[in-house]
């Protein structure tokens, strides 16, 4: 790349010439209209050649979802982005600068500009990043120029039940083109008293350019933290500034909402539970070795969390489902955490086209403290192991173990768990693409006290629920096989896709003591890589033999379906919790 953008720029150091060369380079390498083959490519590696040099300028360049990652879309689609643009205010350049962490003077850090592309394309926002360099003639200083493309951010939803309890949603993501989000829902509910109900919330992505995200909120229809049985209303906020990059030193957060139970379904007041309460969570870590030389990426990272879940109101009666549920929680816990963490660029996971940022490296935590749940006052310990790696054909894996439990006279609520996760590459068949999975997980519970027992449920296989069962081992596998086609309506683009489910539950109290159950599933994933919210899932599952011993099929939808969310390993200190 070096070669051929300094035989372009030649003599011509203008600002003018710099960035505009700088721009269609960058599209080139958003669009995927030209190249059939499945990105597969290092977070670094188009950067390593500029290693050590002087940053001079920083430029940014913001694309708006006009331009299309697919290059020459049909006519009607061409139509419809032109109608949405005048609805959408395309990212302030301001914003851009905020969710920088590379600096001119700079010497450039292949690894951080990876690092800051990735970042950027996680802002739900925003489609792409690129960061195209530009060396400067007989001086060993470079431009880079920021080139991102916009989502449309304006979106809305229609779900809940119909036709009795529909909940309708409106958001913008990126208002006024400053990272600023807002959501509106509003249930209408024919059983409710009163039948309406409504949540509001405003957030905001790196606050003045500290990678702190904000977010205030309230709601009357549930959605947020619920810990009773009752339906809740809730408000509260969240301040989270998380490891944005192996180079970063600190990371934090806080957070803190009152909830309380609402007799919104007019229930007999003795049934009805009332109590109302409130959790505080605060939690701050520091990264050592962020001043480590370019090339070693292994870190050690050591965090403290306090959290208190304090009732102000508890249920008097006698009624409660659970009442070891609406006891105070509090607890203080540290985490030592050594990791080594890079990503690869790599497309048809869950997006359809879009660049897919990748984790690889390890990650091995300890943490301990001192918690009181459920009543009882205990010190709590886990371990965890991590592991992702990528192979250079583009499938990659990940493999985990953990240790958690609590700890008084001997170990309680003991639980262990280990498996993986393995995605093939991507393999092209002409214009279409085929992706498959696969994960296998073991789950060991010892010594229960107040741990719930393993269950299987629609994340295990969809459409299942077995909970009535004192299982203490689960074993789970599953295989998924999508196809990525080029088909197209008005944006939208299919994926359809199979999947196979086995699980197995130990009940050693039962009298069968082994209980197998498995499904089959046929569905497809829709996207429109223009709009914000995320894939779109429909699936149909056979069940051949349910809980009761029945067969069954169950119908599913999922949105806002996407890879995880690429941050570092690294993250505040919780309780490991399995079900």
């Amino acid at each position: 790349m070096s070669e051929e953008l300094l035989a372009q720029t030649g003599n011509d150091t203008s600002t003018t010439s710099i960035t505009q060369r700088a721009l269609e380079k960058g599209k080139d390498f958003i669009t995927r209209s030209n190249r059939d083959t499945v990105l597969v490519e290092k977070a670094e590696e188009k950067f390593i050649p500029f290693e050590g040099r002087i940053i001079r300028n920083i430029h940014v360049e913001t694309v708006g979802f006009e331009f299309s990652i697919y290059g020459e879309e049909k006519p009607i689609v061409q139509k419809i982005g032109r109608f949405a643009n005048k609805l959408h205010t395309n990212t302030r350049e301001k914003t851009i600068r905020q969710h920088l962490f590379i600096k001119p003077n700079q010497r450039l850090n292949p690894y951080k500009l990876g690092d800051n592309e990735r970042y950027l394309r996680d802002q739900n926002f925003i489609l792409e990043s690129r960061i195209i360099v530009t060396p400067i003639l007989d001086t060993d200083s470079v431009d880079l120029t920021v080139v991102t493309r916009d989502i449309f951010s304006i979106g809305g939803s229609v779900g809940g039940s119909f036709p009795n309890a529909p909940l309708f949603k409106v958001y913008d993501a990126n208002v006024d083109g400053r990272a600023q989000g807002f959501e509106f829902d509003l249930l209408f509910d024919v059983d409710r008293s009163p039948k309406t109900g409504i949540a509001v919330a405003y957030s905001k992505s790196s606050i003045l350019g500290s990678f702190a995200d904000l977010l205030i909120y309230y709601t009357q229809i549930n959605t947020g933290l619920s810990i009773g049985e009752e339906e809740e209303f809730a408000t509260g906020f969240s301040l989270e500034r998380p490891l944005v990059s192996p180079y970063s030193r600190l990371a934090g957060g806080a957070g803190w909402s009152q909830n309380w139970s609402k007799n919104v379904n007019s229930r007999p007041d003795s049934l009805f539970m009332d109590y109302k309460y409130n959790v505080l969570n605060l939690w701050g870590g520091y990264n050592f070795g962020a001043d480590k030389a370019v090339q070693d990426r292994s870190r050690k990272f050591l965090a403290l969390r306090v959290f208190d879940g304090y009732f102000i109101d508890q249920p008097e009666h006698e009624n409660a489902l659970d009442k070891s549920r609406y006891y105070n929680s509090q607890g203080i816990l540290a985490e030592f955490t050594m990791y080594e963490q890079d990503f690869f660029k790599t497309q048809y996971v869950y997006g359809f086209g879009r660049t897919e940022d990748i984790p690889s490296g390890y990650n091995l935590s300890a943490t301990a403290g001192m918690t009181k749940t459920s009543g009882y006052e205990r010190p709590y310990g886990d371990i965890n192991l991590n592991y992702k790696a990528a192979f250079t054909s583009g499938s990659f894996y990940e493999v985990l173990i953990n240790a958690a439990g609590y700890f008084r006279s001997g170990p309680e609520d003991v639980v262990i768990q280990t498996g993986g996760t393995f995605y093939s590459q991507a393999f092209s068949l002409g214009r279409y693409k085929i992706r498959n999975s696969g994960t296998l997980l073991y789950t060991q519970l010892f010594n229960r006290l107040t741990n719930d027992w393993l269950t299987i449920r629609g994340n295990t296989i969809p459409g299942l629920r077995v909970e009535e069962v004192d299982a203490t081992q689960r074993v789970s596998l599953g295989f998924e096989s999508s196809l990525f086609t080029p088909w197209s309506l008005i944006g939208f683009r299919i994926a359809p896709f199979s999947s196979f489910y086995w699980a197995k539950l130990k009940c050693p109290t039962c009298g069968d003591k082994y209980q197998n159950f498995t499904g089959i599933s046929l569905g497809m994933r829709i996207r429109n890589e223009n709009l914000i919210f995320g894939t779109l899932e429909i699936k149909g599952t056979f069940i051949p033999k349910d809980d009761e011993g029945q067969s069954k099929f169950a119908f599913s939808f999922r949105k806002n379906l996407r890879f995880r969310k690429s941050d570092i390993f690294v993250t505040a200190p919780n309780l490991i919790v399995y079900n």
